[in-house]
């Protein structure tokens, strides 16, 4: 059969992919790599029975198939996860809604059986457990999570709608939590947060107090559940949950991750205020799989210690390949200065990242190159006071070149200089696509930067409209902090608060850039 599915090379979508070629079946994969990823379904590449297709659901899919003919059709395309859904609403949103119908209109004019997958966040935080397909759920309209949770609601008033209207043979699941190979590192999802933060020793953090409930299924039941609800002759297009009923504490996975890793991290619970993204999280989860099993006969196989077993084995070996950060800065250490101080302070807290650092050598008695740990410090130049004015060209050249090696996801620029102008032009060589992140270290903002800035405010223009996202040290009141936050969207920093503080604040800064890269 043709096979098209949407979101194809997202964390299931590539599982399904690869499960339909196993069976032999020709399978067009439509991704518009927003939270997808080109990892995960390269392997297949060369697979003549498998087709690419750069989309972007939310418009029609006409141009690029043609009159191809296609028998069935699986719409998985949307942001799954809280801090990809969340990242842009309104674009779930449309994902959710103009993307479904998009596909429904594609299913109605070619014919194709068409399954939609929708999601247990439906139920919201559930006042009946475990749900039923019949529960109608107890949602949050206008809560964080809404904008996820209400376009699968109105996706699935669609389907039905398309199928008594029209007669489209549009079916419905329904997907709890699920596990496994290619969860994206600091997704938001609870697993993939916990083994991430595990493998890397920092503190394992839950929201409250733990007790919460999840069940989780592993993603090769969760694809068997799919293919089983498209292929079923029947009538019956209502909705089947699909998930696994074993029901566990978020403390008690936190334990066992920890367990299995052997790690040396603490486990520290947050309050609402510390982590204001997870408001609206349901106190439980699990899903009521009787239908799915007399419907379907279909119910989960893999327990979760093997499945737990597997994903740690996954992330332990993408691990080894760490992503690569290009940091641009116009010197590095030994050179000190508070900047560089501040830095160097970050990465070493940061595991999760390679640092690529690309800076003026100035001094003849430095080496070009030397590598401490994770920092990997590049000096360009021939030693003389020449190279900082050089910096710009040569640094963007090197990590244009080094890109090919890395794909850098993320640059850097250490202060609003010479660096800063590297890092312009190597998003410039980059066509945008790579983020920027930019970092004033100023020892106080109220007189010294705003002195400097009147002097060089063209080109702290150009630097500032180039960066993606801003973040100033310095000294500061709570006042002043406030409005750099609330009123310019600048992350602010007290120069004298802790490092690890710092150090979490520049972590934020690049998960939420790692996603927008993917929209770049």
């Amino acid at each position: 059969m043709n096979i098209l599915v949407t979101g194809g090379a997202g964390f299931v979508g590539s599982h399904l992919c690869e499960r339909l070629l196993n069976e032999g079946h020709h399978v067009i994969c439509v991704d518009s790599f927003f939270s997808g990823k080109i990892e995960n379904i390269k392997h297949n590449l060369k697979n003549p029975n498998f087709r690419l297709i750069k989309h972007d659901v939310r418009k029609p899919l006409l141009k690029e198939l043609g009159s191809e003919k296609i028998d069935r059709i699986y719409n998985l395309a949307c942001p799954a996860s809280p801090d990809q859904y969340q990242f842009d609403p309104i674009l779930t949103l449309e994902t959710s809604v103009i993307g479904a119908q998009n596909m429904l209109k594609l299913a109605r004019r070619t014919g194709a059986r068409f399954l939609q997958t929708s999601t247990s966040e439906i139920y919201g935080d559930p006042l009946e457990h475990p749900q039923k397909e019949t529960y109608w759920g107890n949602v949050d309209t206008l809560g964080k999570r809404a904008c996820y949770d209400e376009g699968k609601r109105a996706a699935e008033t669609l389907c039905k709608d398309y199928r008594l209207q029209y007669g489209v043979d549009a079916r419905l699941v329904r997907i709890f939590n699920t596990y496994g190979p290619r969860m994206m590192f600091s997704d938001g999802r609870v697993l993939s947060n916990f083994i991430l933060q595990a493998f890397l020793n920092e503190d394992i953090t839950i929201h409250g107090d733990g007790l919460q409930t999840r069940s989780f299924c592993y993603v090769d039941d969760l694809v068997e559940g799919l293919i089983k609800r498209m292929e079923i002759e029947s009538d019956d297009w209502l909705p089947v949950n699909l998930g696994n009923p074993d029901e566990r504490s978020i403390l008690e996975v936190a334990r066992i991750v920890k367990q299995k890793i052997n790690s040396k991290s603490e486990i520290k619970h947050l309050s609402e205020k510390e982590a204001p993204n997870r408001m609206g999280d349901p106190r439980q989860r699990c899903p009521n799989i009787s239908r799915a099993k007399d419907f379907l006969g279909w119910e989960p196989k893999i327990g979760f210690d093997e499945g737990l077993d597997k994903t740690i084995a996954d992330f332990k070996k993408r691990l080894e390949n760490k992503p690569h950060v290009a940091v641009f800065t116009p010197s590095f250490l030994p050179m000190k200065g508070p900047a560089e101080e501040k830095a160097s302070e970050v990465m070493e807290q940061l595991a999760g990242w390679e640092f690529d650092i690309f800076t003026a050598r100035l001094d003849k008695k430095l080496e070009k190159e030397t590598h401490d740990g994770r920092m990997h410090i590049y000096r360009l130049g021939s030693g003389s006071i020449l190279d900082k004015y050089l910096l710009p060209v040569r640094a963007a050249l090197r990590a244009k070149k080094m890109d090919k090696k890395y794909d850098y996801r993320i640059s850097w620029a250490v202060m609003a200089s010479y660096g800063a102008l590297a890092a312009t032009l190597f998003s410039w060589i980059a066509k945008g696509s790579k983020p920027m992140l930019l970092s004033v270290y100023e020892g106080d903002i109220t007189e010294k930067m705003l002195k400097k800035g009147k002097m060089l405010a063209p080109i702290y223009k150009f630097i500032f409209r180039q960066a993606h996202r801003w973040q100033v040290i310095g000294q500061m009141n709570e006042q002043q902090r406030a409005w750099l936050e609330d009123e310019r969207k600048v992350q602010a920093i007290r120069i004298d608060d802790d490092k690890k503080l710092l150090a979490k604040r520049t972590k934020e800064m690049f998960q939420e850039l790692e996603i927008l890269s993917t929209r770049l």
